[in-house]
């Protein structure tokens, strides 16, 4: 009996729908990239959304 080649697991992307300033983006939370319409957002204003998201989805320690 032959032996299969190992599987990769697929890894599985989450993006995440974040609305700021009035405009929808889809953020990448792995990558730490922002997008508008799935083009990528420059530097500094990725820094802004990604820690506006941040700042909601910080967990509370209990």
């Amino acid at each position: 009996m032959k032996k299969g080649t190992p599987k990769r697991p697929v890894p599985v992307t989450s993006i995440v729908e974040f609305a700021y300033d009035n405009t929808s983006y889809q953020i990448d939370p792995e990558r730490r990239k922002v997008y508008r319409k799935w083009i990528e957002v420059e530097s500094a204003r990725t820094y802004l959304i990604m820690s506006a998201w941040s700042a909601l989805n910080v967990k509370k320690a209990v």
